[in-house]
């Protein structure tokens, strides 16, 4: 049987999830990631936690277009290159819900990172992955994994 994957079926929004949603693992050719500080508010997830920089689709909104988006709104920051990295849906029974989160790589440049402003959250950093690890139980767990696996295929290019 010959198996075809089709990103913009697979990532096309669908029904039935309780959240549709995009991040962006940003990060330059030092090896240094950009993380959020989310907010310390109780009316969102993992509040007062890291994570990546990202946020939920539109409806209608396709996974890119809804990434570049959120870039925008969070860093004014317009991206001109990004590739997919990974599409994972989580099925959590111990909050009977379903999320599905589209993963895109975007590397930038020193200048790109100078030009960045933020407009969500109560920080920014670019952080070594070591220094993300020495930080992991206030790095959101999903997005803590997904920056294990991206260092982890940066190194064997």
């Amino acid at each position: 049987m010959i198996c075809h994957w089709d990103a913009e079926r697979d990532f096309a929004p669908v029904d039935g999830l309780d959240l549709d949603s995009v991040a962006a693992i940003i990060s330059m050719a030092n090896g240094r990631y950009l993380l959020q500080h989310r907010e310390d508010r109780a009316d969102i997830e993992f509040p007062n936690q890291w994570g990546l920089f990202g946020g939920a689709r539109e409806h209608g909104e396709d996974a890119e277009t809804a990434m570049r988006r959120e870039i925008g709104e969070e860093l004014e920051f317009r991206i001109r290159d990004c590739s997919l990295f990974l599409g994972c849906a989580f099925n959590l029974w111990f909050e009977h819900r379903r999320t599905r989160k589209v993963f895109f790589s975007i590397e930038m440049t020193e200048i790109e990172a100078c030009s960045l402003a933020l407009r969500e959250g109560q920080a920014m950093a670019w952080l070594s992955f070591e220094e993300i690890m020495a930080r992991a139980k206030q790095v959101i767990p999903y997005d803590l994994g997904i920056i294990a696996l991206h260092n982890n295929v940066r190194g064997v290019k």
